[in-house]
């Protein structure tokens, strides 16, 4: 919380807004095994959400359950994992 005093001795209190609680999903990737059969493929899927608000980007590890938001959900979906 920030004030400001001005000439008149009138103090003015500026508070911050607080940001809404983003809706969370929860999601498990499959990994991905290499051709040869070995893990060190990338296992980190990349999401990027940009809107007038600027740009978000998302790592989701796979084979471990996370909590992502859902507009990195909704990317999901409609992108490379429409089963989710």
């Amino acid at each position: 919380m920030a004030s400001k005093k001005f000439k008149d001795n009138l103090t003015f209190v500026v508070t911050k807004e607080e940001e809404p609680e983003r809706q969370m999903v929860s999601i498990e990737l499959p990994e991905i095994i290499g051709s040869d059969g070995d893990m060190k493929v990338d296992q980190y899927e990349h999401v990027t959400i940009a809107n007038e608000e600027g740009e978000q980007q998302y790592h989701i590890k796979r084979g471990i359950k996370t909590d992502i938001p859902v507009d990195a959900f909704i990317k999901l979906k409609e992108g490379r994992y429409p089963n989710l």
